[in-house]
């Protein structure tokens, strides 16, 4: 199999090899999100196959996911002192053994929750990892299209996941689909582990990264990272919360078939995937520098079109929701790429990768507790006060961004 070369080079100019990387760093986010996402797709299968209620099965979603956020800023801390290669490589092994797992020991809940709970520590690992890897191997103005690409793996791996797993469990079971995960996996970490080279820093560097505290200091004395951070905080409940309550929202407040309402959620899922491209890219051409307002921009653009869409009165042409759902995916979900690539600049370069996974386990956070806010609303208040709720918090966060006009860094800090 060939191997990428070592290290960029130093001259001036775009190294050609950056493409390759990218092409890694895609495909083995790919892996990751197939398997992890795969997870809330096979849910309804193990309900089936054990016999419990969904709330039971829906379990293996909340294990893996309270397995991740306790384990990611620990796994960040490995591949700041490790190395995205090895910790990434190693990890995407271990997704594959939790589904191999799963698929030959899983025979009642309990025990698919241990594999779930193995799933989701692993895979902690991939976030924090790519995005050092881009950090790593690309100059700042060719960084936003970079993480733009690869974070728009995240709603590819889940969209082939969606097609792929189904069909197995049905008409081979829920067992053929996990063996799939773990073939999935297997192929990303031979893929990382496989072409991606780091470059010679790691080696010459005797930096050791930055403990818990002592990096909430440093982070904190760049007056751009907490606003940054708030806002991404806003923005996950945001984007987690209309993506587990849209389809009901559709069908129940807005009076449109279920059948439908699902057609009209997956085309704001696809809208996301050219929204996280395209959205950094015009950011790095139009306000090189200022990805901060870029992404205060975005946030509000994302709020505005949830709260047209949460004023347009029943029974008003489908053109309209549909425009409103569009606008809503480019924004609400091509977000993500803005905020992460902020925050890993914002970061010593010593630890990029914890940066990120502190950022991230607050988010992944809010994302778990959000939906179950937002139907508290509902079920008290109505939509209108929920969606309120919801969008406020993202419009007080992102109009200080906007308007601010001091440049954020441009790289990772010494």
């Amino acid at each position: 199999m060939p191997r990428l070369p070592s290290s960029p080079s130093p001259a001036s100019g775009v190294d050609p090899r950056i493409w390759g990387i990218l092409a890694i760093a895609v495909g083995t986010q790919t892996a990751g999100s197939f398997v992890s996402q795969g997870i809330y797709i096979l849910v309804p299968f193990w309900r089936e196959a054990f016999g419990v209620s969904l709330a039971s099965a829906s379990l293996a979603v909340t294990v893996m996911n309270g397995v991740q956020i306790a384990t990611m800023f620990s796994l960040g801390k490995a591949i700041d002192l490790y190395g995205e290669r090895r910790i990434v490589g190693l990890a995407m092994l271990g997704m594959a053994a939790a589904m191999a797992g799963a698929a030959i020991f899983a025979d009642n809940l309990v025990s698919l929750l241990v594999c779930m709970a193995c799933l989701g520590g692993t895979y902690a690992a991939v976030q924090p990892g790519g995005t050092r890897a881009i950090m790593r191997w690309f100059p700042p103005s060719h960084r936003g299209i970079a993480t733009g690409f690869r974070q728009a793996a995240v709603p590819l791996g889940t969209m082939i996941a969606a097609a792929l797993l189904p069909l197995l469990a049905v008409h081979f079971g829920w067992h053929a689909a996990a063996w799939l995960g773990a073939a999935v996996s297997a192929l990303g970490a031979l893929l990382f582990f496989g072409l991606y080279r780091e470059d010679g820093e790691l080696s010459s560097s005797k930096s050791v990264p930055l403990a818990l505290s002592s990096l909430v200091r440093t982070v904190g004395q760049d007056p751009q990272f907490w606003p940054v951070l708030r806002l991404g905080i806003a923005m996950s409940a945001f984007q987690f919360t209309f993506t587990a309550h849209m389809i009901g929202f559709l069908a129940d407040g807005m009076g449109i078939g279920l059948v439908m309402a699902a057609s009209l959620f997956a085309a704001t899922q696809l809208a996301g995937i050219p929204g996280r491209i395209v959205l950094p890219w015009l950011s790095d051409r139009m306000w090189p520098g200022f990805r901060g307002r870029s992404f205060g921009i975005v946030s509000l653009a994302g709020a505005g079109a949830a709260a047209a869409l949460a004023l347009i009165p029943v029974g008003s042409p489908i053109i309209a929701v549909v425009t409103s759902l569009i606008v809503l995916g480019i924004f609400g979900i091509g977000w993500f790429p803005l905020y992460l690539l902020q925050i890993a600049e914002s970061a010593p370069k010593s630890s990029i990768a914890s940066t990120i996974a502190f950022a991230s386990t607050i988010c992944l956070a809010v994302m778990a507790a959000g939906p179950y806010v937002f139907g508290l609303v509902v079920d008290y208040w109505g939509y209108g006060v929920a969606w309120a709720a919801l969008i406020l918090p993202v419009v007080a966060t992102a109009i200080p961004l906007v308007f601010n006009r001091q440049p954020l860094p441009s790289g990772s800090k010494a």
